[in-house]
């Protein structure tokens, strides 16, 4: 139950992150709705096979009618930069208390200064794509590249979408920076509470781990599920991790496929809350079409 609620709360502050991104371009749609939203999308993410982002279209076609198209890529867009961006900051978070907290050799050093390294370019590279757009630096970069004609002249004939979804990007960045920080903010918060599950996991067993080390093994843990992205599901990858870093800590390893398997129970259950959504959603559509179709 306390792992369950802990994602629960996770949720409720990615909603809240996305609905911020929504609401300062003018558009009126109930939290309730982003809610239901953003869960399914992130249910549909962890059944997506390779790339964990089948959910973003889902995202788009569910705002559609609330927001229009542009807005609804835009803002699925946006969300999903600035849920990449947290996760550096996160990692960035946890590596500097690593370093300053837990007891490391000289291995552990050089692993935690290359990914520091890692850390930084990938938050300056987001920092930049939201200062300079998205589509028009992939259009330029397609451009250049050979044998791309058919693809450069489909992005052509929709260029003037693609510049107005990277002009809202840079808006929100540049003219509503109050906005930006506090949905990266509720991000990165988000994060840190997730790292709460490894207490309530570990303590059920009778093992105890500090708030600083739970959100180093979450850092860790996610970084290798990034890193290793185009593995359906991170199947073996969150347990060979979660595996070594106990190690790291002086835990038993075999507890790191303990904690896999619980991570598992966890995301199955929210993977059928999120979808049951998508399913409520669809019966209150056709609802509403039948109404009106009476109507008229």
């Amino acid at each position: 139950i306390p792992i369950i609620g802990v994602w629960a709360l996770v949720y409720l502050l990615n909603a809240w992150a996305w609905t911020l991104i929504i609401k300062s371009y003018k558009h009126k749609i109930s939290f309730k709705s982003i809610f239901s939203i953003s869960l399914s999308g992130f249910a549909i993410n962890y059944i997506t096979p390779l790339v964990n982002l089948g959910g973003e279209p889902y995202k788009i076609f569910a705002l559609k009618e609330h927001l229009g198209l542009n807005s609804s890529v835009s803002s699925v867009v946006l969300y999903s930069m600035l849920h990449f961006l947290s996760s550096f900051v996160f990692w960035l978070i946890a590596i500097l208390l690593a370093i300053f907290s837990i007891p490391s050799t000289i291995n552990l050093q050089i692993i935690l200064g290359l990914f520091f390294l890692f850390t930084i370019s990938g938050i300056v590279f987001f920092f930049s794509r939201h200062k300079k757009g998205v589509f028009n630096s992939i259009l330029s970069l397609v451009q250049k590249i050979p044998f791309t004609n058919k693809l450069s002249n489909k992005l052509q004939l929709k260029d003037s979408s693609l510049k107005a979804i990277d002009s809202q990007i840079v808006e929100l960045y540049t003219m509503k920076k109050k906005i930006f920080y506090t949905s990266l903010t509720l991000e990165v918060i988000a994060r840190i509470v997730a790292s709460l599950e490894f207490i309530f996991i570990l303590r059920a067993i009778g093992i105890y781990v500090s708030p600083v080390e739970a959100i180093f093994i979450s850092a860790f843990s996610s970084l290798a599920l990034n890193l290793f992205f185009f593995i359906p599901m991170g199947l073996g990858v969150r347990e060979g991790s979660l595996f070594l870093i106990m190690s790291g800590l002086n835990i038993t390893s075999a507890i790191g496929v303990y904690i896999g398997l619980i991570n598992r129970v966890r995301e199955f259950f929210w993977i059928l809350i999120g979808l049951l959504l998508i399913q409520f959603r669809s019966s209150a559509i056709k609802v509403n079409e039948i109404s009106y179709m009476e109507i008229e």
